[in-house]
């Protein structure tokens, strides 16, 4: 026989199932797909090593490219100053230079990320009359 008491859990169990049920459904999902590019984006120490110059050090700004989600701009890089960008292609932890005119010269090359505050790249720089070979270490800052 059904008393007062038990009535009443029963109605409670009824509307707590259903809103326990509907707290759990509206979780947010795990974390969804991250763009690769953001582990790159901050202002990086270079140290570079130059066939033709030697070793030097500056800042490169590494910014997501607005015209394309599989890139990013590099500021600076190669020491010719911000206003000029260099365009790398991001796959995974890779960063690809395609070959392309880059404060008049012919730039390309590429890098890799190890762990999350360091980049490794070579590449080359040609103005015509010389290719410069350098390597790289970018260090976030």
């Amino acid at each position: 026989m059904m008393t007062k008491n038990s009535i009443s859990l029963g109605k409670i169990a009824l509307i707590i199932l259903p809103i326990t049920f509907f707290a759990v459904a509206c979780q947010p999902d795990e974390a969804g797909p991250t763009d690769d590019r953001d582990k790159f984006v901050d202002v990086w120490h270079c140290v570079e090593q130059s066939s033709q110059i030697g070793q030097t050090q500056y800042d490169v700004h590494i910014n997501l490219s607005s015209t394309s989600t599989t890139q990013v701009l590099m500021e600076n890089f190669y020491n010719v100053g911000f206003s000029f960008k260099a365009v790398a292609t991001v796959s995974g932890s890779n960063l690809t230079l395609a070959s392309q005119t880059y404060n008049g010269s012919q730039l390309q090359g590429s890098g890799s990320m190890n762990g999350n505050n360091s980049i490794n790249m070579s590449y080359t720089v040609n103005d015509g009359s010389a290719i410069d070979t350098c390597t790289s270490v970018l260090t976030r800052q």
